[in-house]
């Protein structure tokens, strides 16, 4: 195995250098000489030993990704494509950038501390907190953080990154409103934060023309499976009389579609479908998903960027980072 020495002495130079330069203690390092030493440990493959990183003094260089809820829709939270892709992207750049990814669960906060405090690590992204939640954290444990789509009750005090979900509730209200179904419900498994942000758009589009939607129109489905299928029987002859239900997520959506074919029941035929994401299964259902594309990569990009930042000491001025969207047409809607 190759020594730090051994990396010195190929370079022409000192041992400390060579160490500098591993854990980004390059403030008087030329640009010159990192890339000679970034070079020669490229080519020799030198794996740093992760507890002289640690015990160096110059960063940990992980990241801790929190999941701040174990489940969604039912199953475990890395099931969710939305969750995967998320967190997929953020371990690729991370890895490209010289840095380790660490999954912690996020439900229990003392558990954050313990883990982020003992691993020392440079960082967080959180995904699945809310203001309170967060407070409580930050008051605890003394990290950068970036969280992901939250939603304070009041100004943006800490940094995020999301999309403009309210804009795609819009859109997807419009476009139903727009083919004849001005009674179309909107299905979430919540009321708050994202999902109630993307009602309020579907709500103002349904209002656009001045008839007023209620908020009896917001149906609020159990996140178990089974619970959930039970409820989706007993709203069946609902939805066959508005004949179209916008969905908080390409999964419910999906799932819905399925249950549909169960019971005899053709889409858009019978009833027109959307849903929210453009997972990577939209495509492949049949029939194909109208839903709202939101760039999760980019989301993932944007939320590793931003702490990376802050890690290096940078001020960010801008609290709340939104991604635009947009409503993407397929086969599971009738327009009439």
């Amino acid at each position: 195995m190759i020594r730090l020495q051994d990396i010195a002495d190929l370079a022409g130079v000192s041992r400390t250098t060579v160490s500098n330069v591993i854990n980004g203690n390059t403030k008087r390092v030329s640009q010159e000489t990192i890339d000679k030493i970034t070079a020669i440990l490229k080519e020799q493959n030198y794996v740093p030993h992760m507890g002289s990183v640690m015990l160096s003094g110059h960063g940990s260089r992980i990241i801790g990704v929190v999941l701040g809820f174990a489940k969604a829709h039912g199953m475990q939270s890395l099931q969710d494509s939305f969750v995967g892709e998320l967190v997929g992207t953020i371990q690729t750049e991370a890895e490209m950038k010289g840095y380790y990814i660490m999954l912690i669960g996020g439900e229990n906060i003392q558990n954050v501390v313990d883990i982020a405090s003992r691993w020392n690590v440079e960082g967080l992204i959180i995904l699945g907190y809310n203001d309170e939640r967060y407070r409580k954290l930050s008051r605890k444990l003394n990290k950068k953080m970036v969280l992901v789509d939250a939603y304070p009750e009041g100004e943006y005090f800490f940094q995020n990154v999301g999309v403009d979900d309210y804009s795609g509730g819009y859109q997807i209200g419009r476009y139903l409103y727009s083919c004849g179904y001005e009674k179309a419900l909107f299905v979430a498994e919540t009321d708050i934060d994202s999902d109630y942000s993307r009602w309020l758009g579907f709500k103002q589009a349904m209002e656009k023309d001045g008839k007023f939607c209620s908020r009896t129109r917001l149906l609020i489905v159990p996140g178990e499976k089974k619970h959930r299928l039970q409820k989706y029987k007993e709203l069946l002859p609902h939805f066959l009389q508005v004949k179209a239900v916008a969905f908080s997520s390409d999964y419910a959506a999906i799932e819905a579609m399925n249950f549909f074919f169960d019971q005899g029941i053709k889409v858009p035929e019978q009833i027109s479908i959307t849903g929210y994401d453009d997972s990577i299964y939209a495509q492949m259902v049949r029939p194909k998903l109208t839903t709202v594309h939101q760039d999760v990569g980019l989301k993932a990009h944007l939320a590793l960027g931003r702490l990376l930042r802050m890690v290096a000491g940078e001020q960010l001025k801008e609290f709340n980072v939104k991604s635009p969207v947009y409503l993407v047409k397929r086969d599971s809607v009738k327009c009439n």
